[in-house]
């Protein structure tokens, strides 16, 4: 699965072009530091518009589509770890049902009563 098809799969589904290359952020599992997880950089700025992101996992065969809409998300500096300008967020794979940052230095913000939908492939 790439973010291009995952994309085209959702705009699909919902019949509208909602998501793009521009408000959607897209990562596959990695391993880091004994875990393995989503890594996401988000730019501060960014949590103002409406955002998205695809967070995949091949193992599983399946993506999850997190959608956060415009300022939801009030003083993202507070809430993750930042540098440059950007929220530095990293999801632990190991327990798929609860998305939560556990970055050290982040407020452990949870995900997921932003998950929008999940798909399989």
């Amino acid at each position: 699965m790439t973010k291009n098809d995952a994309i085209k799969r959702i705009n699909e589904e919902l019949r509208a072009n909602l998501l793009n290359d521009k408000n959607t952020l897209w990562a596959t599992v990695v391993p880091y530091a004994g875990d393995e997880g989503w890594w996401l950089k988000i730019p501060l700025s960014g949590f103002r518009q409406e955002q998205h992101f695809l967070i995949c996992s091949e193992k599983a065969r399946s993506f999850r589509h997190i959608r956060i809409k415009a300022n939801t998300i009030l003083s993202p500096a507070t809430r993750f770890r930042c540098k440059d300008q950007m929220a530095d967020v990293f999801i632990s794979a190991k327990n798929a049902k609860r998305l939560v940052d556990t970055l050290p230095g982040g407020s452990k913000f949870s995900f997921d009563k932003y998950v929008f939908g999940e798909y399989n492939f």
